[in-house]
């Protein structure tokens, strides 16, 4: 087994005079070097999304107010690196799903992997008994038919997974909050309905693997709330970029995958006063 500890050092101490958000990016620069050693060695695809490949794109590393790191996999990838990552993440980075810490619920983000020498304190998440280090998330992605009634099916099923994960989580808001506090009180009615729901979806899920590549689409799996459409074609054959002070894996279109998240103009940074961390998050016990 590898010597992570050798190989990418923890330099958090060396740090001690950046802005507690650029620790935490080297935090999670860290862990995505362990990432992408790991996929590289099991031969397991990869690419950075999100606020993630817009940083890249338009700043060469993290966008400078930006507090998360995202990545995204293919479900037959994802599978593969859930059980690869059990043997293989050195002691200080710790496999979150629902299957490897029951107290974890947070049904938007399916796999996180944490930093266990720190601590995120995020208002809406301070009650909950789970890991909350720094963390990276990781995505599955999933085929869609790419038109016809199985699209609209397809999507179908999206929507209703964006409604169960909007009211399964409102007890993690709820504060100030009548609504979600109201809708909390069914939380076991939803439990019911995720579980239901899960179930059925598998089949979907090992079916649509089976789209040819011209007739499908790709975007976040049907057990997370997000609805992307992309080509298989605008994210392989995958490209190295550069991100921070290191080539990462990055979609084949990178201009296509970012229109389709963030429109035609996500070049043009936003307004001053809009450049703030999007999660509202203080970070502890950087040590």
């Amino acid at each position: 087994m590898e010597n992570f500890d050798i190989l990418f050092p923890d330099e958090r101490q060396k740090h001690l005079g950046e802005t507690t958000l650029r620790q935490a990016q080297l935090v999670m620069l860290r862990i995505l070097k362990v990432v992408d050693y790991i996929c590289r060695k099991h031969r397991i695809s990869y690419w950075l999304c999100s606020g993630t490949l817009l940083g890249a794109v338009r700043h060469k590393g993290f966008i400078p107010w930006d507090d998360d790191l995202d990545i995204s996999m293919m479900r037959e990838d994802y599978e593969r690196f859930l059980q690869v990552a059990k043997e293989e993440l050195p002691d200080d980075i710790f496999l979150q799903t629902k299957e490897n810490e029951k107290a974890y619920n947070y049904l938007t983000v399916p796999c996180k992997l944490r930093d266990t020498k720190s601590q995120l304190i995020t208002p809406y998440l301070n009650r909950q008994k789970y890991h909350r280090g720094i963390n990276i998330d990781v995505f599955p992605f999933d085929r869609f038919h790419r038109r016809g009634f199985k699209n609209k099916t397809d999507f179908l099923l999206k929507r209703y997974i964006r409604f169960i994960c909007r009211f399964y989580d409102a007890d993690i808001e709820k504060e100030g909050s009548a609504f979600k506090t109201f809708v909390s009180w069914f939380k076991p009615v939803f439990r019911l309905l995720l579980s239901a729901y899960l179930r059925m979806v598998r089949h979907t899920i090992d079916n649509n693997r089976q789209i040819p590549d011209k007739e499908c689409i790709v975007g976040h799996g049907f057990d997370t709330p997000w609805i992307r459409k992309i080509l298989l074609s605008d994210i392989f054959p995958l490209q190295e970029i550069i991100f921070e002070d290191r080539l990462f894996y990055a979609p084949a279109n990178t201009d296509a995958y970012l229109k389709e998240l963030y429109g035609d103009t996500y070049m043009t940074p936003p307004p001053k006063e809009q450049q703030t961390p999007p999660h509202k998050v203080i970070i502890k016990q950087m040590v």
